[in-house]
């Protein structure tokens, strides 16, 4: 099987969809080279498709601290275009492989802008799991509020799928990948052109993460209230209906706009509690302080302080 080595090809779905068990897998391929979140590559395109001026995208990226974590060279003679381009050819040749991808949670609708040709895996879990995931992580601090993360991204996918070429993109479901994984990443590699190989299943020897576990599908059974459930299906029961997912089979509910409210105030206190407790009061008055007042270098150098902690935190 032929192997293009001009292949570009992006893992895109929401947060805690199980991408980086996904990535991780594909950059164990010997052909494949894949990077860890890479939002910083579109992020500061504009809405309108206008590439940002290199000198201010250079010191975003310094200051950036998922781009510290790519170990990427910023070329600064080059364009946007081409240092973005760059970035994804440094981890293609620093691996020796002939593809090489990245994933991106966050406006993949902008990825065409700069790889018309590129392919896309689309990762779809079910919103629930997601939605309690997000809490876990302390981005939110009910599901009912984190479940917008989800239906945003579904919807983003749903409009770009559609201005994409057929045969340029694939999806998957998390629940197929753990259940049978050979099955699924046999699909990916032939997508991308290339032989499947055992050795995506040499994850586990250099990370935290384990092997498969089904135990992990499904869990907003045995994690969810009853009336968080009917909370978040209120949100999203339509959309996952429409994905192939069932339901609880709990009463729906109608929620009236002051109980809408309260969710999200009761989740930004939840927030502010979880970032309480991971940075301290100290260091997170710190950084709201010096934001609001303006005081760019000191904001940064705290910046620094509390990106130390979430490293320290990464799986």
């Amino acid at each position: 099987m032929s192997v293009n080595s001009s292949t570009h090809v992006f893992l895109v779905g929401s947060e805690r969809s199980g991408s980086t068990l996904l990535r991780l897998m594909l950059d164990h391929h010997p052909d494949i080279a894949f990077n860890l979140e890479s939002e910083y590559l579109v992020s500061q395109i504009s809405d309108d498709g206008s590439f940002p001026d290199i000198g201010d995208y250079c010191e975003f990226l310094r200051n950036d601290r998922v781009f510290q974590h790519s170990h990427f060279e910023i070329k600064e003679n080059l364009d946007f275009v081409a240092m973005t381009n760059d970035f994804l050819e440094q981890k293609r040749i620093r691996d020796g492989k002939a593809i090489v991808g990245a994933t991106i949670h966050f406006q993949f609708n902008k990825i065409g802008r700069i790889w018309p040709k590129a392919k896309y895996i689309y990762l779809l879990r079910d919103g629930r799991d997601v939605a309690n995931s997000i809490v876990g992580m302390g981005w939110a601090g009910n599901a009912y509020v984190a479940a917008d993360s989800w239906l945003e991204t579904e919807m983003e996918w749903e409009q770009y799928r559609e201005t994409l070429p057929d045969g340029s993109w694939i999806e998957l479901r998390y629940r197929d990948l753990v259940r049978n994984p050979t099955e699924q990443l046999t699909r990916i590699c032939n997508f991308l052109g290339v032989e499947y190989s055992d050795r995506m299943f040499d994850y586990i020897k250099g990370s935290s993460y384990e092997p498969l576990n089904p135990g992990l599908i499904e869990q907003w059974k045995r994690k969810t209230s009853k009336k968080m459930l009917q909370r978040i299906e209120e949100k999203i029961g339509d959309r996952l209906l429409l994905r192939g997912y069932e339901l609880s089979g709990h009463p729906r509910v109608v929620l009236s706009s002051i109980e809408k409210r309260w969710l999200y105030l009761h989740s930004k206190l939840g927030t502010f509690v979880c970032r309480l407790r991971k940075y301290g009061a100290v260091l997170v008055f710190q950084e709201i302080i010096t934001r609001r007042l303006g005081l760019k270098e000191l904001n940064l150098r705290i910046k620094c302080m509390v990106n130390k902690i979430d490293d320290a935190n990464l799986k």
